[in-house]
């Protein structure tokens, strides 16, 4: 029995990575700043409303900007942490997301930004196509932070729920 209990807490569980674009900013100076790179982030489902196609989840986030090349961004990560509501289209495979939550930037490596806070809010739309009885099951997602210009940007993502 003990068993099974981690086994139920873990369904429904997303995880997801994607590449993050985000919009140009004014950091010290005056100097145009950009954060670009990988994001990573997970749906920890709180409640499923009955009878109805939504979910409302958790939903953590981290962008590593900047980590992976040299260029025209900056380095520094973005944190979020956001409550999401999921709505299912009912016997397919579209759905939208929606949410608000908190976010924080930190500079790294000398990039010309101070560290930032504030309030954030997301809208998305996502695939989550049936592939047979496999699990994970894969979904996709095309979604747009909105806020401060410090975490305005696009991000396109794939995952997989357990």
């Amino acid at each position: 029995m003990a068993a099974v209990a981690p086994m139920a807490l873990a369904q429904g569980i997303s995880v997801q990575a994607g590449y993050y674009f985000g919009e140009s900013f004014s950091g010290r100076g005056a100097a145009a700043v950009r954060l670009e790179g990988v994001e990573i982030g997970a749906h920890l489902p709180l409640l499923r409303l009955p009878l109805s196609p939504v979910e409302v989840r958790l939903s953590p986030s981290v962008v590593l900007g900047g980590g992976l090349r040299r260029g025209s961004d900056d380095d520094g990560t973005i944190y979020r942490l956001m409550a999401t509501a999921k709505l299912s289209q009912p016997g397919g495979s579209t759905y939208l997301l929606g949410g608000m939550g908190f976010a924080r930037v930190e500079p790294r490596g000398g990039a010309p930004f101070e560290r930032t806070e504030g309030a954030v809010a997301r809208l998305a739309i996502g695939s989550a196509p049936q592939v047979g009885h496999l699990l994970p099951q894969p979904f996709f997602e095309l979604a747009y932070t909105f806020g401060p210009s410090e975490f305005r940007g696009w991000t396109v993502s794939a995952g997989v729920r357990l």
